[in-house]
This record gives structure tokens, C-alpha cells and sequence, in this order.
């Protein structure tokens, strides 16, 4: 295997310019050379799976009050952050943000409250007026907001028609006012939109589980259909409809239960070869079979990223196997997991090692990369038609193998009619 560093070391000395501006120029051509043949060559798939969020019926822990634009869960919402549709319990509706492990809830546009009509308009200057219906609520303080935005804090008295309040009203009124009747109850709807992984390039395929249902709804392909499909909330267990926006994952209808799982299935951005090798302090330890590394003296840095940056470790010889194994996990300062069994002889503390970023091009094929970098180098950079063809020829030369190595992935396009997917929420019958 090529490591990221060895091929950016050789780019320099063939190139016979090390210079860093140089060194970095190589860098992007092989990143731009690696994503190409990825992209072209083989699947570069990934998989990535979300539970679905339908209705709840919540609590804050306290009644919002008019002109409210947040509020406190009672519980923390267990779900990923998100936006989606919220009914208060006087019937005001309002796409309210959601944060994971989070009680905090807000929203855009301060809710309104109620609008309680009165049996007349009230003059400049009034402070009392009459409800045209007895107030049905309990006796209290209430903030109430009349028709030209001005507020006053009255008492209401249940089975009474009576308002009054302290200050006159600056100007006229029309003959209503509004004010929040509202209870700690909330009834969140379900989440329409799922944020698409972030390593997302190309969507092969999205399916939901329902049970034992595996069901791939149908792909909406404009925003014109899908706002006329969205005409009104509409809620159903199984979605027939999906539509690609805003780099979410949104379903028709609205999921109404949660836990049913979304499987993504997509082509993967390609993140650029960066890391140089790292070959720090102290040994490891590793037995044979094993997928764990132990380091002694060492300093990892923890992360868990190590499969998506293709880290790999080689333990290096006589005490180690001298093979390069994938990295799964850097897991603390001494610890690391291997994706892959290690399958040389056990060794106890007396390896040395070196931990190298690799291009996720089969091995075969990764000096690739640098046979173009060096072909783009000789033909604009530095003005050499013979170096030129000699990394040309490297390069088509190996393109011939890859092509021939790739042969049995490609593709059996078959254009006849395809099956059309029923959805059964518009059949009565009950799948076990």
C-alpha cells in the first residue's frame, strides 16, 4: 500500500521540485485523480439508517403565555434536532425547532392567544368592557392584547362577563381581544424532514422498515409536485413519496409512528487525502487474532473517524508483520482498534509502527495517483513532452488493468417495464 505522505514524497522527487507550493499542488491533483476513478470505477457506497418520528404528545413546563417564542420542555427531547409541526392546546400551530438531549423548544412568529369577542367596541380611555359570553376559564390574571397591539393585565373571573383593568387605553378598539387560554399541553407532529449523512453525494436508494415490511417509496422530483402533494398535513405509517431538498430526506405522507427505520443507501462524498504519517513515540502491543493495539508511551489522537479517513497501521518488522491493517478506532491516547484481525505473530510491547491516511483505491492501483499528478505536472507546469508520455504510458497502462479488474462490477441496465409499488395505506389489508 501507498500511504498519503509516500505518495506526495515521490510526486517531489520525481518531479524533482519539493518545494511545499509543489508538494501541495501534487497533493490536490492525486485528490482530484482519486475522487475520478472512485467515482467511475467502483461503488463507493455507504449505508446509513434513522428511526422515523412520528406524533408525541408532550408537556412544557409552563403555559405559554401571548407573544411567547420559546419554551421549556419537561423532558428533554430524545430525538435528533429538527424542525417540525407543533399544536398548542388553544389550537395555534407553529414549526418549532427541537435539539437533541435539549428542553429548549422555539419558534418563529409569537403566538397570538385566543380572540374573545366583546359585546361592543371599547372607547379611548375605557377601562372596562363587557364579554358577549361569560369567561369559561379559571379566575385569574390574564395579559390581554387588543386590536391595535396595546396590553393590559385584567382579572377574569369564571362565569362572568365582566373585564376591567388599571389605565385607560390610549386609543379606540374594535370589539375583541386576545389572550392566551393555553395548557402545559403540546402535540407534536411527526418529522416530515430527516438530514441526509454528511458524507452524502448521490442517493441510490432510501427504504423504510415497518415491521416486517421493507417498503422504497417512489422519488419526487420537483418542488411545484412536491408543494402539491403538501397542500395539508397529512400522516400516514407508510410514506409513498420522498423528495431530495435542502440536503434532507423528506416523506409523504408525514411519518405518524416513531421507531420504523430509514435506510439510506448513497454514493459518498470523498474527503481529500490530507494526513501525513505518523510514526510518534513508545511501541505497541497486538496478538495474534486480535483486533485491539495497545500502545505503550504513546499519544494517539482519539477519534472515530478512522474508517471514513482510511487510517491504517503497520507494524513494523522483525517484531511485527511489516502489513498495513485498517484503523476502525483511534479509542483513547493507547488504544485502537483494528477493522480486521491481526494475523501476524503476537508481539508484546516491542513493536514500532507507522500510521499512514491510504487512498480507498484498491492497492493495485494506487500509484495512479501520482502517475497523473506527474502527467499534469510535465504538461503544464514544467514543459517535458518525454517525462510527460513516460507517466502517461505508467498511467494507461495500469487504467487497462483497472478497467479489466473492474469489468465484473459494472452494471446490467435493463429498461423494460418496471413492477409499480402499491402502497398499503390505501388497501385494507393488514401486513403480519
Amino acid at each position: 500500500m501507498i500511504s498519503f505522505t509516500q505518495l506526495q514524497t515521490d510526486f517531489g522527487n520525481l518531479s524533482q521540485n519539493s518545494s511545499t507550493a509543489n508538494l501541495a499542488l501534487g497533493a490536490r491533483l492525486m485528490n482530484i485523480e482519486h475522487r475520478y476513478l472512485l467515482q467511475k470505477y467502483f461503488s463507493n457506497e455507504a449505508s446509513f439508517s434513522i428511526t422515523t418520528i412520528g406524533s408525541n404528545d408532550l408537556t412544557v413546563t409552563s403555559a405559554p403565555v401571548i407573544g411567547a417564542t420559546s419554551a421549556t420542555l419537561s423532558v428533554a427531547w430524545a430525538f435528533p434536532s429538527c424542525v417540525t409541526s407543533v399544536t398548542f392546546s388553544d389550537g395555534e400551530v407553529r414549526n418549532v425547532n427541537f435539539a437533541l438531549n435539549s428542553t429548549a423548544i422555539t419558534w418563529q412568529g409569537a403566538l397570538t392567544g385566543t380572540q374573545f369577542p366583546l359585546t361592543a367596541t371599547v372607547a379611548a380611555g375605557a377601562t372596562t368592557a363587557t364579554l358577549q359570553t361569560a369567561w369559561a376559564y379559571s379566575t385569574g390574571s390574564y395579559v390581554i392584547q387588543f386590536s391595535d397591539g396595546e396590553q393590559k393585565t385584567v382579572t377574569l373571573t369564571a362565569n362572568s362577563t365582566a373585564v376591567s383593568w388599571s389605565g385607560g387605553l390610549s386609543a379606540a378598539v374594535s370589539a375583541y381581544f386576545y389572550t392566551s387560554v393555553m395548557t402545559t399541553a403540546i402535540d407534536v407532529g411527526g418529522v416530515q424532514a430527516y438530514k441526509l449523512p454528511p458524507d452524502y453525494s448521490k442517493l441510490k436508494t432510501g427504504t423504510l422498515t415497518i415491521g416486517n415490511l421493507k417498503w422504497t417509496p417512489r422519488e419526487v422530483l420537483s418542488r411545484e409536485e412536491w408543494d402539491e402533494l403538501n397542500v395539508f398535513p397529512y400522516y400516514a405509517d407508510i410514506p409513498d413519496r420522498f423528495f431530495i431538498y435542502q440536503n434532507k430526506f423528506n416523506l409523504w405522507p408525514i411519518p405518524s409512528t416513531t421507531g420504523n427505520i430509514i435506510t439510506f443507501n448513497y454514493q459518498r462524498r470523498i474527503p481529500d487525502l490530507s494526513l501525513a504519517d505518523y510514526t510518534g513515540s513508545g511501541t505497541v502491543s497486538v496478538s495474534n487474532g486480535s483486533t485491539t493495539v495497545t500502545g505503550s508511551g504513546t499519544s494517539f489522537i482519539a477519534t472515530t473517524n478512522s474508517v471514513s479517513e482510511s487510517r491504517w497501521i503497520q507494524f513494523s518488522q522483525p517484531t511485527g508483520d511489516n502489513l498495513w491493517y485498517q484503523i476502525a478506532s483511534v479509542d483513547s491516547t493507547t488504544g485502537i482498534t483494528l477493522y480486521s484481525p491481526y494475523q501476524g505473530i503476537s508481539v508484546s510491547g516491542s513493536s514500532t509502527y507507522t500510521i499512514g491516511q491510504m487512498p480507498l483505491l484498491v492497492e493495485d492501483f494506487q500509484d495512479m495517483l501520482l502517475w497523473k499528478a506527474l502527467t499534469y505536472y510535465f504538461s503544464s507546469i514544467v514543459d517535458n513532452p518525454k517525462k510527460k508520455k513516460e507517466f502517461e504510458d505508467a498511467y494507461n497502462n495500469k487504467l487497462l488493468l483497472l478497467e479489466e479488474y473492474c469489468g465484473t462490477k459494472t452494471v446490467n441496465v435493463n429498461l423494460g417495464r418496471r413492477s409499480v409499488n402499491r402502497n398499503p395505506n390505501l388497501f385494507s389489508q393488514t401486513f403480519g
